[in-house]
């Protein structure tokens, strides 16, 4: 069976293998050309187009950062989108951070005979190169089993319910992440105030609940830019602006941003916990 992976940044690139793993032939495109020709070989092809990948299968998966997912799926006045190339009996499957009236829109312009999964992931990098994601789909329970073996190929899968509900609980989710992640960076403010030491500031957070989040934030190997935390930040206050009021999410957000302009250059996530992006004496 052949899956289509649109989208091999740092996510992606870690996904697609353990589809080969399983069994599958993969067919990835990616605009920058050079994220899909380390993929390649025997068991994954790169598409030429969009409208290659899109039409080599009836699974299309894509991870791409939020800002670029409307221009991708539904298209713009001068580039068709992934929903004018798609196969009958086709599912989509949409892994990025997403406003659920998102959702709602590129479902409405997919064709008919054609089935949306939104499935978003909670977990980062490394997670995704061990297999150990969770992902959270949300669509037609008939579509859900039929793409499931295939999500599965990547860690756990929690079916959610009705379209949109896995973008919905994924901006919930984002809430308490992303309030945890900033919350490491204040944490340790606050320990340059006292003139306190990051490691034993960070072994005892360790020794906690907020393990997990720590242990993130100390992973060297993990490529994430730290902007694309406050890029989920931003795609979460668009969404709900108009329905809650999320103080915290917008502290956590600035916090975050504080961080990202700290470095010049790209700040990576594990600079949280650096003293490159310490508050300003």
């Amino acid at each position: 069976m052949n899956i289509t992976f649109i989208g091999t940044g740092f996510m992606g690139s870690e996904m697609v293998p353990h589809l080969v793993d399983n069994g599958y032939t993969v067919t990835v495109f990616d605009q920058d050309s050079s994220k899909t020709k380390r993929l390649m070989n025997a068991n994954v092809h790169v598409a030429a187009s969009l409208e290659e990948a899109v039409k080599a299968s009836s699974i299309i998966m894509t991870s791409v950062m939020s800002n670029d997912v409307m221009a991708l799926h539904v298209g713009t006045e001068n580039q068709p989108g992934i929903v004018n190339y798609l196969n009958r009996d086709s599912i989509l499957i949409i892994t990025s951070t997403l406003d659920p009236d998102k959702v709602a829109t590129i479902k409405a312009a997919m064709p008919d005979h054609s089935e949306l999964l939104d499935a978003p992931i909670i977990g980062g990098v490394r997670y995704a190169r061990e297999g150990s994601l969770v992902l959270i789909p949300a669509g037609s329970k008939s579509a859900y089993e039929t793409a499931k073996p295939v999500l599965e190929s990547f860690g756990h899968v929690e079916y959610v319910g009705p379209s949109g509900n896995g973008a919905k609980l994924k901006l919930i989710t984002n809430v308490g992440i992303m309030a945890a992640e900033a919350g490491i960076r204040e944490t340790l403010d606050l320990a340059d105030v006292y003139d306190i030491d990051y490691d034993i500031t960070l072994h005892l957070l360790q020794l906690g609940p907020l393990k997990p989040v720590v242990t993130r934030a100390l992973d060297e190997n993990n490529p994430r830019p730290l902007k694309d935390s406050v890029a989920d930040e931003v795609e979460l206050l668009s969404a709900t602006e108009k329905l809650v009021e999320l103080p915290m999410v917008k502290a956590s957000m600035r916090r975050l941003q504080m961080a990202v302009d700290a470095i010049e250059g790209e700040a990576r996530f594990s600079d949280i916990a650096h003293k490159s992006t310490s508050l300003k004496k």
